[in-house]
């Protein structure tokens, strides 16, 4: 039993290790958020002007992260602004194509396709500011992307 505990242990471990070296953490100290991006496959092209967040490119600018805070200036509510995105094909937006939303207590997430590219976008809402991530790659590497999608979802924070 102790030999088990002992080798689930070292696998543990050995994956936290090489998620670190896969992964490195932007994080924004004017709207405090943080978020791991694979540091060899998106490549941080340098924070805004304004300090608000930052855009990662793909090697063939194919795929894009893009990370931002905003403050919640007209005080919109999450809900309104889940409903706003959430919405499919508009005049504005003719290619988009929703296939996932959920809405939670304070973020949500919208994803799909648009343009021939799929597209996942994370909102956290905390005092009364947001945070946003959009994600976009080309539906031909989904198989690349999608895991990686989900390392970045999950580490927003």
């Amino acid at each position: 039993m102790r030999y088990l505990f002992l080798v689930v242990s070292l696998f543990l471990l050995a994956q936290s290790v090489l998620a670190d070296d896969v992964y490195h953490i932007y994080h924004n100290p004017r709207f405090d958020y943080s978020i791991a991006y694979p540091k060899d496959i998106l490549y941080p092209q340098g924070e805004s002007d304004n300090g608000d967040g930052q855009k990662f490119l793909s090697k063939d600018a194919d795929a894009s992260l893009i990370v931002y805070g905003s403050n919640n200036a007209l005080s919109q509510s999450l809900e309104d602004l889940y409903l706003e995105e959430s919405r499919g094909e508009t005049h504005e937006k003719p290619t988009k194509v929703v296939t996932y939303k959920v809405l939670k207590n304070n973020w949500f997430v919208v994803s799909g396709y648009k343009s021939g590219k799929v597209f996942y976008q994370k909102t956290i809402l905390n005092k009364n500011q947001f945070k946003f991530f959009y994600f976009e790659y080309p539906e031909s590497k989904k198989k690349i992307y999608d895991p990686i999608t989900k390392n970045i979802a999950t580490s927003f924070k």
